[in-house]
């Protein structure tokens, strides 16, 4: 059975919840404030994903992590302001602590769904046969082990009660209970895949044919992934979330420009109402509409990279709503308000989602897209859409085997790789965009308050003995670096392994999407 939250709360706890991409501090933290996120556990630098991006906390100079930092658990008060005139006339009372209880959630069992038996299709796309003339077989089911759960998480452009809802946002999360750690890939809305017993269509047409239900049902027959719950919003339901939130703080690293409505309240029929809005690189607070605009423009992009801005905005927003300590009102909001959110998790389950927030954002998400697993395609009908491929580098199985593993570089597994941050590139947003660039793939930031001249150029040094497990593929990779252009560099009392100093050539944008070792090669230097 389906059940509703509130439109105040309720991305912000789908978010939390279902993408597990952290419960920070109860104390606000200035911009950026970012999940643990890592690489895929990779054997070697040249089978790096396209599709893999991450992120992390960015943190002061001073407060770098010791190599043996672990995760730490949620604390359960936060320290009072300093005493004032006013709450200082009774100095000889002491109060009392009355410990809160400790909730120990109860949940329905996690029932993992098998792929039905659906017979021969009732119809091919309006009588168009299939790409290869004939229905695709079902590819093998993961096997999944019993410490995973699969959640679901889709955004509509319609109304949730609609009789044709489109979802153009789906996301799989794997939340990984023993490792404390979550993964999640993002299902292109315009995969050409086989509807079992009906129709082959576009992924995102699957619930107008049957539901939930079909739409479960469609992914595990074509990408071999068992979905457990799931979670929908519609976009106007995300808009009133984030302005509940007072706006969210965003690292725009690329500009985007597209059209948009001059004021949301105008006609969108009349032409005259859009104008091109573009958003420079920067940090940029955006209220509702901004964000709903930067979530959802791919006229300038593509499909791929607007998941991205997606998954990139659901940390920010999650962050936000940690400050306003929402996690911890779970309960109480679960009970009180029901009218945007449709979701088939229990609250027990909910609450057990929440515990684990703090260590998954510790140890770390790992982020995946299907790029490469994917080629273009015209229907017969002239449509433009893309087909899984599952042979091959890069295929659909490589990708989704990935979101079984916990991620590489975290502080789960291995001491953490801090980067000291000193800018002299000129512009003071390219520390931070740096910072979330590191953090995105799972380096730990710390940005320097020196404010040295300006210089052209980016150096990369490195303080440690030799490059072993030193990743120093990918950050030569994030600051279009060759790796033989790293400095080893001897410098006693170092804390950090590296220090980028950004120079006037510093660009933040990335092709998230392309192989770092396709970047700059060694060869040709």
């Amino acid at each position: 059975m389906a059940i509703k939250l509130p439109h105040t709360i309720s991305f912000i706890l789908a978010g939390a919840i279902l993408f597990l991409v952290g419960c920070a501090s109860a104390t606000p933290t200035p911009f950026p404030t970012m999940v643990v996120t890592a690489v895929a556990e990779l054997p070697s630098p040249t089978n790096i994903a396209t599709d893999m991006v991450g992120g992390s906390e960015a943190v002061q100079e001073e407060a770098t992590p010791d190599a043996t930092d672990t995760a730490v658990p949620p604390q359960t008060s936060t320290p009072g302001p300093s005493p004032t005139a006013s709450n200082t006339s009774h100095p000889s009372h002491t109060p009392t602590h009355t410990p809160s209880p400790t909730i120990t959630p109860t949940y329905r069992p996690q029932v993992a769904p098998t792929l039905a038996e659906t017979g021969a299709p009732t119809e091919f796309r309006e009588g168009v046969p299939t790409p290869s003339t004939a229905v695709p077989s079902p590819v093998p089911t993961f096997e999944t082990p019993r410490e995973i759960t699969n959640v679901l998480l889709l955004g509509s452009d319609t109304p949730l009660g609609s009789d044709s809802v489109r979802t153009d946002t789906m996301i799989i999360v794997s939340i990984n209970h023993d490792k404390q750690t979550a993964s999640m890939v993002s299902l292109p809305r315009d995969l050409y895949v086989y509807h079992p017993g009906r129709i082959m269509g576009r992924l995102n047409t699957a619930v107008n044919l049957g539901g939930i239900e079909q739409l479960q049902q469609t992914i595990l027959y074509n990408f071999g992934i068992p979905i457990h719950y799931y979670a929908q919003i519609d976009f106007a339901g995300f808009e009133r979330a984030v302005d509940a939130m007072g706006g969210v703080d965003v690292a725009v690293s690329c500009r985007l420009q597209d059209w948009r409505l001059i004021s949301p309240e105008l006609d969108p029929q009349d032409e005259d109402n859009w104008h091109q809005f573009a958003l420079e690189p920067g940090i940029h607070h955006m209220d509702g509409n901004t964000a709903l605009w930067y979530a959802r423009s791919r006229l300038s992009t593509s499909d791929f990279d607007r998941g991205r801005r997606q998954q990139q905005l659901l940390h920010a927003m999650l962050n936000q709503g940690v400050d306003l300590n929402l996690i911890a009102q779970a309960p109480t909001l679960w009970n009180t308000y029901k009218d945007v959110v449709e979701t088939d998790i229990d609250i027990g389950r909910l609450l057990q989602f929440a515990a684990l927030a703090p260590a998954v954002r510790q140890n770390g998400v790992q982020h995946l897209y299907l790029v490469r697993g994917t080629e273009s395609w015209t229907t017969p009908d002239g449509a433009s859409v893309r087909l899984p491929i599952w042979e091959g580098e890069g295929n659909f199985a490589e990708t989704f085997t990935r979101l079984y593993r916990p991620p590489a570089l975290n502080r789960a597994t291995r001491p953490p790789i801090t980067v000291q941050i000193v800018n002299a590139s000129g512009n003071p947003d390219m520390a931070l965009l740096a910072a979330d660039n590191l953090a995105w793939y799972g380096f730990i930031p710390a940005i320097s308050d020196d404010a040295p001249e300006v210089i052209p150029t980016t150096r990369l040094e490195y303080f440690r003995d030799n490059f072993k497990d030193s990743y120093d593929w990918l950050i030569s990779w994030i600051f279009g670096r060759r790796r033989s252009q790293i400095e080893q560099v001897a410098e006693p009392g170092v804390t950090y392994e590296y220090r980028v100093t950004l120079g006037q050539d510093y660009n933040p944008c990335l092709n998230q999407f392309l192989q770092p070792q396709e970047f700059l090669p060694e060869s040709g230097e």
